[in-house]
């Protein structure tokens, strides 16, 4: 009796073992965080003393997910406030997928001006700010991407009264970064690999690259929703060439020779 007891225990045992739920292996993550950051470390723009920008969404772009939305909120930046405070601030704080994205691009809605005569909204020869340099993404790692406009470089004044911004940025990317966001949304980036190091301007029609950009004595006119060369044509093209000098991009640390603009941002 005392062994059919025993053996009746035993299997009650090994079945409630057997009910019991057994732990699951944890998957790791394969996401990555990405902190997207915008400043300003333009020259003294003497009667201009607020310029604001208002970035409708933040995209990045890679061979195996196409166009990826990193922000869709309209966020509004004084561009000369960052100068004055030396400061980064966040545009946005995001787990990305694991990879490499080739592209980043800003969309840009609106830009105010306030000079002594008041304020005035300026163009655009293209709401969009599109630029190709890689952002690594790994597994619990951070990166960043910084944007830095010119905003001197970027800001014209036209014959017809009226401003133009076609925006100059230094852009950069670093993996493995150790980046920190303040309650108050500014951002330092203490350390990481440089991955991208590039300057890009916006030429009269839109495009943007290395090389491109708008000089900056060109006399401009707005005429309706197109922005066009001034009278002075042929002097316009030939200091806009003048402008144009010998600057260097990287990426992955190598170091090429390109023709660009001095920017900064």
């Amino acid at each position: 009796m005392k062994r059919i007891i025993l053996i009746s225990s035993l299997l009650l045992v090994i079945f409630l073992s057997a009910c019991v739920q057994q732990p699951t292996a944890v998957q790791p993550s394969k996401d990555g965080r990405v902190v997207f950051v915008i400043t300003d470390a333009a020259a003294d723009m003497q009667a201009v003393s607020s310029l604001s920008v208002t970035v409708d969404s933040v995209k990045v772009h890679s061979a195996t997910e196409g166009w990826v939305t990193v922000s869709s909120t309209p966020k509004t930046y004084d561009l000369l406030k960052l100068k004055a405070e030396g400061s980064k601030v966040l545009l946005t704080d995001i787990q990305l997928k694991e990879g490499t994205y080739q592209q980043v691009r800003l969309d840009i809605s609106k830009v105010f001006v306030v000079d002594a005569n008041g304020e005035h909204e300026a163009k655009l020869p293209s709401g969009e700010l599109k630029i190709v340099g890689e952002v690594v993404v790994k597994p619990n790692t951070t990166s960043a991407v910084t944007f830095d406009f010119i905003a001197d470089e970027s800001l014209h004044f036209t014959g017809n009264g009226e401003y133009i911004l076609a925006p100059v940025v230094h852009f950069e990317t670093h993996e493995d970064a150790d980046v920190e966001v303040k309650a108050d949304g500014k951002v330092e980036i203490k350390a990481g690999k440089l991955k991208t190091k590039v300057n890009v301007g916006m030429d009269i029609d839109g495009n943007v690259g290395v090389g491109l950009a708008i000089g900056k004595d060109v006399d401009l006119v707005v005429d309706g929703a197109k922005i066009k060369l001034g009278l002075g044509i042929g002097k316009a093209k030939q200091q806009s060439k003048e402008n144009i000098s010998s600057d260097t991009s990287m990426t992955d640390g190598q170091t090429s020779s390109n023709t660009s603009v001095q920017v900064s941002v």
